[in-house]
């Protein structure tokens, strides 16, 4: 039986990493996007190229395993989908997006509810935050009725995802080629927690059945992204301009080699992972960060950084690990430092930076990092 996959939001994860995982026979990908642009197009041509950059070259791939878009208006496409047996939806957008997507996926639920009242379902949260599906589970409970919540946790398993893609706005030479194309690292699998499914487990080559994903998150957030903000928000300033400059940059290099050491300091001690597997762990990131082939763009990279100075994201949650458990998490407080001097034209960095211009670094640290004298890191990064 062929099953239906919802990848929600068509961008460079949900179309460049999520559907071409489930890119196979058995399953059909229909992207559901606010853009209608994009919807047509994706439609009217009903393929585009995957270019997969890995430290050891580049190879393409076409997904065009009969996928279809619809437009997020589109009530009578959307209900139909919803009333499919074993569905699976994957949400990929944007953590401030949440909301919005939660209410768009009210009525969707409702109908399938009322519809195919004893149907399951499963939710893939391929967000990139602190646990996705718990966050996706409170939004929903916010909106439901209580009974409309005891049918959604019977009926409706959601898991976060562990996955390690980067995936950069595609080159020029590769978008003339094909202006649906995107390009990534090529990073082979994604987790899922098989302990959340309601349905059947999907049985793919490339998606891993985990019994705590929530772990794995974690330590991906406290380290490859916590990686990203600080070489944004460290290198900046010194006048580098992409992810692999600053990696391999002399001055930056021990910092981030050093914040890595502190994440995983704390990570060992309150995850359990062991040490020999975070320093292969480590080896990894900085391997990842080092591609030639992702120049990925350190403005980029620190955008929004309300959000990523957030109190357990992902550079004060580890610098939290590491105070609780007696190391003084000496790297981590530049980057959570510079973060308060980064500059965009997204709304969370105004707000970040118009906080501090009102108020002052300090009352700005308790406001966005929930920082306050006496914490273990607040003296730190004040220094």
């Amino acid at each position: 039986m062929t099953r239906t996959l919802i990848v929600w939001g068509a961008g460079r994860i949900g179309r460049g990493f999520v559907a071409d995982l489930f890119d196979v026979p058995a399953f059909h990908t229909v992207f559901v996007d606010i853009d209608r642009a994009l919807v047509e197009e994706l439609n009217a041509r009903g393929r585009y190229t995957i270019v997969h950059a890995t430290r050891d070259g580049l190879s393409r791939r076409v997904v065009q395993n009969g996928f279809r878009a619809v437009h997020t208006d589109d009530a009578q496409a959307l209900n139909a989908l919803f009333e499919e047996d074993q569905l699976l939806l994957d949400v990929a957008v944007h953590e401030p997006k949440l909301p919005e997507v939660a209410d768009m996926l009210l009525p969707l639920l409702r109908h399938r509810m009322a519809v195919c009242p004893n149907a399951v379902m499963d939710v893939m949260m391929n967000v990139n935050m602190p646990r996705p599906d718990e966050r996706f589970l409170s939004l929903t409970r916010e909106r439901f009725t209580d009974a409309e919540s005891a049918w959604f946790t019977a009926h409706v398993g959601v898991t976060g995802i562990f996955a390690m893609c980067i995936s950069p706005i595609a080159p020029e030479w590769l978008l003339k080629e094909d202006s649906l194309a995107l390009f990534n690292n090529g990073y082979p699998e994604q987790g899922i927690d098989k302990n959340r499914l309601k349905g059947e487990a999907p049985a793919l080559p490339r998606l891993r059945l985990t019994e705590d994903v929530a772990r794995e998150e974690t330590r991906k957030l406290y380290t490859l992204n916590m990686a990203h903000a600080l070489i944004s928000y460290l290198g900046l300033p010194m006048g580098l301009k992409t992810s692999r400059e600053a990696a391999v940059n002399e001055t930056l290099r021990p910092i981030l080699t050093g914040t890595l050491e502190e994440a995983s300091f704390g990570l060992c001690r309150e995850l359990g992972f062991s040490e020999d597997e975070m320093a292969e762990w480590r080896r990894t990131i900085l391997g990842l960060l080092e591609n030639p082939y992702i120049e990925d763009s350190l403005q980029r990279l620190g955008a929004d950084s309300r959000r990523k100075l957030g109190a357990y994201d992902r550079l004060v949650g580890p610098a939290r690990l590491c105070a609780k458990h007696g190391k003084p998490p000496v790297q981590l407080a530049k980057a959570i430092a510079g973060g308060y001097s980064y500059e965009n034209d997204d709304p969370g960095t105004h707000a970040v930076r118009g906080f501090v211009r009102a108020h002052g670094f300090e009352a700005a640290l308790a406001e966005f990092s929930d920082l306050h004298p006496g914490d273990g890191i607040y003296e730190y990064v004040r220094v």
